[in-house]
C-alpha cells in the first residue's frame, strides 16, 4: 500500500467523523438479522474510530513502521502537537 492509500483512507475516515457520512446501512448489510450490532444507533465520532482503528489494523499489517499517530492527526481523531516556535531576535 503507498502513502496515497493511507492519504485517501484518513480523508475517509475524517468525513465519517464530521457527519458527512449517510448512516443508512449499506446495501450488503442484512438488518432483519439483528444481533444488536445494527440496532445501536453510533455517532459518527464512534464510527469514525471504529472505522480508523480497522484501516489502521489493515496498514500495519502492510507496514510494521506506520505512524499510528500520524494517521489518526490526519483523520481529525488526535490534535497535531503544537510546534515551538523560536524567538525572534
Amino acid at each position: 500500500m503507498t502513502k496515497r492509500y493511507f492519504i485517501r483512507a484518513a480523508e475517509i475516515v475524517n468525513a465519517i467523523r464530521e457527519g458527512h457520512w449517510t448512516d443508512d446501512l449499506p446495501p450488503w448489510a442484512d438488518d432483519s438479522r439483528d444481533r444488536g450490532v445494527f440496532s445501536i444507533a453510533a455517532t459518527s465520532y464512534i464510527r469514525a474510530v471504529q472505522t480508523a482503528e480497522a484501516f489502521i489494523v489493515l496498514a500495519t499489517e502492510f507496514n510494521p513502521r506506520f505512524d499510528t499517530n500520524r494517521f489518526l492527526i490526519a483523520c481529525g481523531l488526535v490534535d497535531a502537537p503544537v510546534k515551538a516556535t523560536r524567538g525572534k531576535r
